[in-house]
């Protein structure tokens, strides 16, 4: 009979010590989990911050560029002065262009601003929201690129050719 009573307890403590273990692993994985995912934020947070600054770094450079096209397009039309390469109302074309940058910047902070609030986003229209806006700015970014270049391109063709 005692054997009996010390089978029942030791199978008891038994079952008791599997259910332990098994709520310790279970706690172990959604530990693991949860470390797993805050790393994964972690790394898109870091991701979106390093495309943000790509940006500003393509945008300084855009804005340097087109600071070089306005003095040679201004430049160019007094040059010669008897017969100037350009018409100088075409120094408007990337003075038009700094103002597009200006304006493509100031979309941008709209885009951080809007990111900064993450923590606050209806996740059903602010991530679609989000998404659209970063589509947005990198076809702006794309056109500011196409007309600083085509710039380039028309000062060097009409130098070359005169």
């Amino acid at each position: 009979m005692e054997d009996s009573k010390t089978t029942k307890i030791l199978e008891q403590i038994r079952d008791l010590l599997q259910k332990n273990e098994a709520r310790v692993s279970a706690d172990e994985l959604t530990s693991e989990s949860e470390r797993l995912i805050k790393k994964a934020e972690k790394e898109g947070d870091e991701a979106a911050t390093k495309i943000q600054s790509s940006f500003d770094r393509i945008h300084d450079k855009l804005f340097s560029v087109n600071s070089i096209l306005i003095a040679a397009f201004v430049g160019f039309g007094k040059f010669p002065s008897d017969a100037p390469i350009f018409n100088i109302w075409i120094a408007l074309l990337p003075l038009l262009n700094i103002f597009y940058l200006i304006f493509l910047e100031q979309r941008q902070m709209e885009v951080y601003r809007h990111a900064s609030q993450r923590m606050n986003w209806n996740l059903s229209t602010d991530v679609e929201k989000y998404g659209k806006m970063i589509n947005k700015q990198n076809l702006r970014s794309l056109l500011a690129i196409l007309t600083t270049l085509g710039l380039s391109i028309y000062l060097a063709v009409k130098i070359i050719i005169y």
